[in-house]
């Protein structure tokens, strides 16, 4: 079977609470939210989410992501896993990286201790990497540590707890300046763009970059041996003739076909390109 796009059209898809999903979660990340049967509940019900990507072969997730005022996690702890995050709205305090609205980013490599807690709500859009060796990450999963580790790493020491792309730790694109956009890694199939490169693996040369679409773009995207997840963050794009409002999410396979873009807005997209292949 040739390799295929898949879009995925976020607004048309309904928010699900985090009530309803609990079984769709990694064992290893629903097991351990810490706290008693009824304080999880209670969490989850806070928490709602659209999945955009999900492999259960490698345990990787894309998830929009919005919750409550008032959610805070009920425990300290790290994952196995890669996790980044681009924030749309509100406002949350991760113990390990600080204060976070709408625009900013982390890349957290596996092992350091956070939680995260909310007083107005948040929404964003949340990734877990799974197994993917060349960035240094594992299943997904969720392990309890004490309040003391908070903003530390028990698992991993010196230069192998900051991952091959470095800690991340809050990368505030407002005070970031668009620079002439390098299509190198994105395959995006026009320079006539700016963007902000957000995070860089040093081997593979994989990357997640913020791209300015100016009103009125079309482009026909290159086939790549790279995989590569376009996600919209604001305004409307059209993929292949499909129009797509903000937090959808279309995915090209690593030399697949790869489909034509365009905008009739202003509008912005992360992109997140994989390492090659």
């Amino acid at each position: 079977m040739p390799l295929q796009t898949t879009v995925v059209d976020g607004p048309a898809a309904p928010w699900v609470n985090g009530a309803d999903v609990y079984e769709s979660m990694e064992p290893a990340f629903r097991d351990n939210l810490g706290g008693t049967p009824g304080k999880v509940e209670e969490l989850l019900t806070r928490y709602w989410m659209r999945t955009l990507w999900i492999d259960p072969t490698t345990s990787r997730r894309i998830d929009h992501v919005r919750t409550e005022p008032g959610y805070i996690d009920l425990c300290e702890a790290y994952h196995d896993s890669v996790e980044e995050a681009y924030f749309l709205s509100g406002a949350v305090h991760l113990t390990a990286e600080g204060s976070f609205v709408g625009g900013d980013y982390f890349w957290r490599p596996p092992g350091w201790v956070h939680m995260a807690k909310s007083e107005q709500g948040f929404e964003s859009i949340l990734m877990m990497e799974g197994e993917s060796p060349g960035d240094g990450s594992g299943r997904v999963s969720r392990v309890v540590r004490a309040d003391h580790e908070a903003g530390s790493n028990p698992v991993f020491e010196g230069a192998s707890g900051i991952g091959p792309r470095g800690y991340v730790r809050r990368a505030e694109t407002r005070f970031m300046v668009w620079r002439p956009h390098d299509d190198t890694v994105t395959g995006l199939g026009s320079t006539r763009l700016s963007s902000k490169l957000l995070s860089s693996n040093a081997v593979t040369e994989a990357a997640t970059v913020l791209v300015a679409l100016p009103k009125g773009t079309s482009t026909q995207l290159e086939t790549v041996p790279r995989e590569r997840f376009v996600i919209s963050t604001s305004g409307t794009v059209t993929v292949d003739g499909q129009s797509l409002g903000a937090c959808s999410l279309v995915h090209i396979p690593a030399g697949a076909p790869a489909p034509t873009l365009s905008c009739t807005e202003d509008a912005e997209i992360l992109v997140k390109a994989g390492g090659f292949q």
